[in-house]
């Protein structure tokens, strides 16, 4: 299976799905706090700009000189769940100790980009 494309189609359809619920369902939650709203859609565009990401390199892997090692796609996957699962949950379910999960989700984010960097920058001379 392939998993990026996967993941990214999946993850993509829930960004959509939560976003129109976020901007259509949750008022009352948004009206407590202007944060609350803020998070919600920055997780719900976080998410839909990684997941198309993941469909790229996935898309990306029926290209037959295209190498993607699973740690980084694995990466994104992992930082899609600590970042905007994690505030999914905060808004949502009142769980306010799932924010303290949200940096290490940002952090793999960085990483993931910079593991791409690094992939194009080591394969630079080759075609």
């Amino acid at each position: 299976m392939n998993w990026p494309l996967f993941a990214g189609s999946v993850f993509g359809a829930l960004a959509v799905l939560l976003g129109a619920y976020g901007a259509h369902g949750l008022d009352s939650v948004f009206e407590k706090s202007a944060k609350v709203g803020k998070a919600f859609e920055s997780a719900v565009i976080y998410q839909i700009f990684h997941s198309l990401l993941l469909v790229v390199l996935g898309l990306g892997t029926y290209i037959q000189s295209f190498r993607l090692p699973s740690y980084v796609w694995a990466t994104l996957i992992v930082s899609i769940f600590f970042f905007c699962f994690s505030i999914y949950g905060w808004v949502l379910l009142d769980f306010d100790w799932l924010r303290s999960l949200t940096p290490f989700g940002g952090i793999g984010f960085v990483c993931s980009w910079l593991m791409l960097a690094h992939l194009a920058w080591a394969k630079r001379n080759r075609v």
